[in-house]
Parts: structure tokens; sequence; C-alpha cells
């Protein structure tokens, strides 16, 4: 019998198969904490499902969803709202808010966690094998204790990547800060949630709109009005002025809107938010299209992300803020563009940091972590980096302006000073092919001869795309549709990419290895929350 024959006998017996018992996988981060749970009761390792945000707010939007048939459609003045502080707001597609009602039980909890981790921190130390992603713990953050949960574990090194459930911010910490977390302080679940301004989206946002986002909500004091409009996290929030009824604050955050006045829409007309400053006093600029109030955006402000650092301390870079030629194709959903500008300032970048490369010091220890902004040496030039993996004599890299995977040694890595020069978005925009549903080798080898790097292309993007990469449509430059072209190969070749054949597999097969190299690449650019690689920019001093 063949292996074909085989494999058809073992399809035929599975269908056949009546048991239907649950099996126990043993292994994997939910069974060893299942096993921690069982073992050491007293400590809580995995905090309570429910959420902070009021039933009934949630119970109402899920049902107007249901009536209107999505989101979209639901008229603005239907949704309730309340008091909510905003205590993240790095930019508006990541919040976290706390309803207001619970700033009582929040101070009860941290009084009492300063008290019982000040007397039992010492014998509370969480040995290294049970330092467990999802795991809940404790952990100190300039002298002060907080709830938190494991995120990223790495091997190698004394730091690890904690979220902070009651705050909804990312930190790194040092591993001897982690404690084990007592029962007594999970009886209730974090207090922050993630959320998102309903609407906006990260397409349609530039870095003036972002800081006038966070100008807004210092000057609101970080309390604001909130009206739920989704079921589930991340939800879905209008943002309101606390003192004024229906005045959305993030209206210049939004697409331009669509349709006649009179239809109803998702956020109130621009002449309805005028009238509203107009009977409180509240000049409107008539320029504005966004009929948003700005009467309470304050001057420009340091960024406060409290966390307080010395003024006279030298920083760097300790991460990279977000992001037209082929730069390079790695599949159809993979696809790197670059344009003048882009390609202009990379190139002013290294050379900035070939200048200073006598100047450059080497990378501390402790900052070797996932995520780190570095500057590393690379085919006779200094190019910017981030670290995304860590080996025992080396260090895992991605070229963050070009998108390509490296390993390099430890002496050719450097720290990255906050300069402007450097201190700017990955060079790169990364896109996918709307029209084909999934990847094939063999139209990646088509792509790749059509478009070889430097190929004059357009790209459209996809209206309604919300995704990272971009969906849309390529042409070449003539207007020749890309799909056209690579469809006409496949037909001239006759080549069926849809061949259902089962093959045997060969962990060492030349044409799946890019493509597995590939998804590595999106996801630490993208799935990872803790790397805000592309999202935002931070600091840290040289007091390591």
């Amino acid at each position: 019998m063949n292996w074909e024959e085989t494999m058809a006998e073992m399809q035929k017996a599975s269908l056949l198969n009546d048991c239907r018992d649950v099996v126990e996988v043993q292994n994997g981060s939910e069974f060893q904490i299942r096993k921690l749970m069982e073992e050491y009761p007293q400590y809580l390792w995995k905090y309570s499902e429910g959420s902070t945000i009021p039933g009934y707010m949630m119970k109402i939007a899920e049902q107007l969803e249901e009536e209107f048939y999505g989101t979209d459609k639901v008229p603005t003045d239907l949704y309730p709202s309340e008091y909510f502080r905003i205590m993240d707001h790095s930019i508006p597609t990541e919040l976290a808010i706390q309803p207001k009602r619970f700033d009582k039980a929040q101070d009860q909890l941290n009084d009492k966690m300063q008290k019982f981790y000040k007397e039992k921190q010492e014998s509370l130390q969480i040995p290294e094998d049970q330092l467990i992603p999802k795991v809940a713990c404790a952990v100190c953050i300039q002298d002060k204790w907080y709830r938190g949960k494991l995120e990223n574990v790495p091997n190698i090194g004394g730091w690890i990547y904690v979220y902070l459930v009651d705050v909804g911010m990312s930190r790194q910490v040092a591993k001897n800060d982690i404690r084990y977390l007592d029962s007594k302080f999970g009886h209730y679940p974090p207090m922050v949630v993630r959320a998102r301004i309903r609407g906006a989206l990260i397409q349609h946002m530039d870095y003036d709109k972002v800081d006038h986002f966070r100008d807004v909500i210092k000057d609101l004091n970080y309390l604001a009005r909130c009206q739920i409009t989704s079921s589930s996290e991340p939800f879905q929030i209008n943002l309101f002025h606390p003192h004024y009824d229906l005045l959305n604050v993030c209206l210049f955050l939004l697409a331009p809107r669509r349709g006649q006045p009179s239809e109803a829409g998702v956020w109130p007309p621009k002449e309805i938010a005028v009238e509203f400053n107009r009977r409180n006093g509240i000049e409107s600029d008539e320029n504005d299209d966004s009929g948003a109030d700005s009467d309470f955006i304050g001057d420009e402000e340091e960024e406060d992300n409290g966390w307080n650092f010395e003024d006279n301390s030298a920083t760097y870079l300790r991460s990279f803020p977000p992001a037209t030629k082929i730069e390079r194709i790695e599949n159809e959903w993979l696809i790197y563009l670059t344009n003048d500008s882009m390609r202009q300032k990379r190139q002013e970048a290294e050379e900035y940091l070939l200048a200073q490369v006598n100047s450059l010091s080497a990378l501390p220890e402790v900052w070797l972590a996932f995520g780190t902004a570095c500057a590393v040496s690379h085919e006779g030039t200094i190019k910017r980096a981030a670290i995304c993996g860590i080996e025992e004599h080396s260090l895992n890299l991605l070229l963050i302006d070009y998108g390509v995977l490296i390993e390099s040694s430890t002496t050719k890595v450097f720290s990255l000073a906050n300069h402007e020069s450097v201190n700017i978005e990955p060079q790169l925009t990364l896109i996918s092919l709307a029209c084909f549903n999934f990847i094939h080798c063999s139209r990646v080898e088509i792509l790749q001869n059509f478009l070889p790097p430097g190929t004059p292309i357009h790209f459209e993007r996809e209206r309604r795309s919300k995704d990272i990469p971009t969906k849309g449509a390529l042409s070449m430059f003539d207007g020749t549709p890309i799909e056209q072209l690579v469809n006409e190969t496949i037909s001239l070749h006759n080549l069926d990419l849809e061949c259902l054949d089962v093959l045997p597999f060969s962990e060492s097969s030349e044409s799946a290895n890019p493509l597995l190299t590939n998804r590595v690449n999106l996801a630490f650019m993208y799935k990872y929350g803790h790397s805000i690689i592309y999202k935002k920019s931070k600091l840290v001093t040289s007091k390591f």
C-alpha cells in the first residue's frame, strides 16, 4: 500500500470514529497555569473574566447593533453615556479607559497593595520557571506596586514585559521586581478596558492630529463622557466633553462625512456642533470642518506619559513611531513600497549615523529586549533596526527601513541617540493585494518577475480597508492592473493554483521558507502590542 492509499484509509477511519472524549493537551501556557492554580491556590494566577464597563451600556450597544445591522448606522443620541477616566491615550485607536465610579475601589486596592507588599515582598519572589505568559502578578515600578499580567517572557536576560491591568500600559521591568499576586487582590477584574475612537482610522491620521488628540485629553483633565458603541473589546467609543452634552471632542479625527446632513448618521453635523458652541459661549472656527470644540485646546506641552525623568539626562530612542516604488515583494499579502521622500529620509538617517559612528555607544545589556530600537553596522553603513530575537552571542534584528531580518553580533549594535534625523517613522509602506485570497509560491514568483525592486507603480487603497498591511490594488504606470498581468501569465503556463493534492511535507523546501519568514516579519511589526514599533516613540534616559 503506497502513502496515498494509507492517507485515504486514515481519513476514512477518522470519519467513522465515534469518539468525542475531551482530551487535555498537556503543554502550553494555559496548561501550566492550571497546574500552578492547583499547586498554589493561595495566589491568583488568572484574572476573572468580568468587565468594569456597566452591563447596561454593553447590552444597549448589542441591541442597537442588531437592530441597525451594524454599528456604523446607529444614531449617536441612542447610546447612554457615563464618565470615564482616560488612563492611556497614546493614539486614538489604542486607548485605556476606566469608569469614574471605580475611583474609590481603585484607591482602596492601591492602598492595600502598598501595605501588603511593603511587609511581605521578600517572601513572594516568583521563581523564573513560573514566569509564564498571561500569568497574573504584582510588579514594582518606581517604588509603587501594581497588578500586572506577564506578556513577553524572554529566555535570556533579566527583563520582562508586563501589562499593568489597572493602568492600561505595558512596561519592561526587571524579573526580580515581579512577585506572586495574593488571591485577595483578585476580587476585582482589571479596572481598565481597551477602547478606540469610533470612526477614527489610522490611515487618516498624521502627527498633527495625534498631537491635537493628546492635547484635548490633557485639557479635559483625562476625564470625559463616553458612549460604548460596541459589545466586545476593544470597545468603540464616542468621546464627549464632560460639561457639554453631545459635544464630540474627536470629530477632527473622523473621515469626511458622506451624504446629506439630513440623513441619519453616526456623528452630529457641523451645524449642530456650532450651535452647541454658540449656546455655551464658545467661539467656533468657521474654517474648521471638524465641528469640534477648540476652546479647550491648550498650548503645546511636553507629552505627559506618567514617567518623570530628569530634564538634564541624555536620552535615547526606545522604540520607533508608526508608517511609490516597489522596495520588495515577499508574498501577495506583504509588499513593501517606498517613495522618493522615504528613500531620501532613509539616506539622510544613514548618513547621519555614519558620520557619528565614532561616538555611538554600545547597547547596554539591560536594553537587550524585544522591540528595542538600535543602530547596526550592516553592509558598510549604519542602519536603524529593532531587536526581534536574542541569541546567546548574537541578536536577530529587523532593519526598520527595509523590512529585512538579519542576524548580527552584539558588538555591531549601538544605542540610537534621540536626534531628529533618526527619530522618524520607518520609511516603508506595507500593502496587501486584495484580489488574491491566498498565498501561492508560483504567484509570488510571477509578481517578483513583473515587479523587481525600483519598479514605478500605482497603488489604490481599498475603500473600507482597515487592516495592516493596507489592502488595495496595484497597477503599472501605464494603468495595466497587476492582477490582469498575473492571471494572464498563470493561464499561459497552465498553472493550477488551487490544486488540493496532498504532498509529503518537506521541512527544507526552499519555496516555503521565504513565506514562513514573512509571517515572522508581519507578526513582529504589527501583532505584538508591547513592541509598539510602528505605533509610538518613547525615550529612555541613560540612567542605566
